[in-house]
């Protein structure tokens, strides 16, 4: 378990997860590739456990972007919730031979994310994970917050 922290909030995962997600990524390489987070809060809302993600299946992407098709409904997050007790918290995606950094199209993302009335979620999640064509060379954690993206320490 590998445990990251933003001010009073801790978020934690397994390494497990995120080189299932690179995996995944180095396939689509050199294109971005990437999908949505789910996982859940402790009681006290302290802590953030990152238990799984989902793929997405439409999309367009390119070596430089990377874009989902906007309506996550399709993937069902009410029924997931009540089977597995897990909320979508944010998105993830790759960087192709680029920095594990969040750019300003990542950014106006986020923001969507949070303006969105159907979401409600005021502090999602962003996984950058940056890849090569054969494996994972960095990734960080982003929360949303005040309007901007501050990474994880």
């Amino acid at each position: 378990m590998i445990v990251k922290k933003y001010k009073n909030l801790q978020l934690d995962f397994d390494r497990q997860i995120v080189e299932q997600m690179a995996k995944i990524a180095i396939h689509h390489y050199p294109n971005e590739y990437g999908g949505f987070l789910l996982g859940y809060y402790s009681n006290d809302f302290t802590r953030l456990h990152i238990k799984g993600f989902l793929l997405v299946d439409k999309y367009v992407s390119s070596p430089v972007a990377f874009r989902r098709e906007l309506n996550i409904k399709i993937h069902n997050f009410e029924k997931i919730f009540q089977e597995t007790g897990l909320y979508y918290i944010g998105e993830w995606h790759s960087h192709p031979n680029a920095s594990a950094w969040y750019s300003l199209t990542d950014l106006q993302a986020m923001n969507n994310i949070v303006s969105c009335n159907t979401v409600q979620l005021h502090n999602p999640v962003l996984l950058i994970l940056s890849i090569s064509s054969n494996k994972l060379l960095d990734f960080n954690f982003f929360v949303f917050d005040e309007d901007r993206l501050v990474v994880y320490e």
